[in-house]
């Protein structure tokens, strides 16, 4: 564990609570996105209303500058999209949107989480950590975007088949549902489960 990590987490632990271990994680390829109307609605700020105006604006002059390039971008897209992620990357997901792994994978979407974040296991839950900063702001704002007990998340797995992702790892809930989550290095992938596999009780 990287040592500007532990900085990070130790400050949201509760009070007796110990880190046993953390790292930059994000979800597995293959898991599709949560419908809309599970997310959370965004309202953009005031300063990032006043910035949208004049982007928009110069996105409209490109496309009318230069319209074979935004319709062979268009047509990219569209490509792009009608190939699922799971076909490319194995399976990502197991359950249902309603299940744990479902709500898990929607709060990883959910209020500027970008479905990643520092995933730290303790002795007594599992925890993604996100920075909640805006871009224009200097310091991070780390704070707890989902949290799991050890009843709730009952297996952090290691080697799942037919991916390409060394650095993966599935979330097993006790409800059977699963995520895959990937690591950012995949040497970080063992430590993390072998600190959720350590019981310490």
């Amino acid at each position: 564990m990287l040592n500007r990590d532990r900085e990070i987490v130790t400050p949201l632990l509760q009070p007796g609570e110990l880190l046993a271990e953390a790292a930059n994680v994000s979800l597995a390829p293959g898991i599709p996105h949560p419908p809309q109307e599970l997310l959370t609605p965004r309202r953009p700020s005031a300063l990032e209303q006043k910035i949208a105006g004049p982007f928009n604006s110069l996105r409209k002059a490109y496309a009318v500058l230069n319209p074979v390039s935004s319709a062979v971008g268009a047509v990219e897209d569209r490509l792009m999209n009608a190939v699922p992620d799971s076909v490319v990357h194995g399976q990502g997901m197991g359950g249902s949107w309603q299940s744990a792994a479902g709500r898990f994978v929607v709060r990883m979407h959910d209020q500027g989480a970008s479905a990643s974040g520092l995933f730290a296991v303790t002795d007594r839950r599992a925890l993604m950590v996100v920075d909640r900063a805006k871009l224009w702001q200097l310091s991070e704002s780390n704070a707890v975007h989902w949290e799991a007990s050890r009843a709730e998340l009952v297996e952090v797995r290691r080697n799942a088949k037919g991916v390409l992702q060394r650095g993966r790892l599935d979330l097993v809930f006790a409800d059977g549902s699963w995520a895959g989550i990937v690591t950012g290095l995949p040497a970080n992938a063992d430590p993390l489960a072998a600190a959720f596999a350590h019981r310490p009780y």
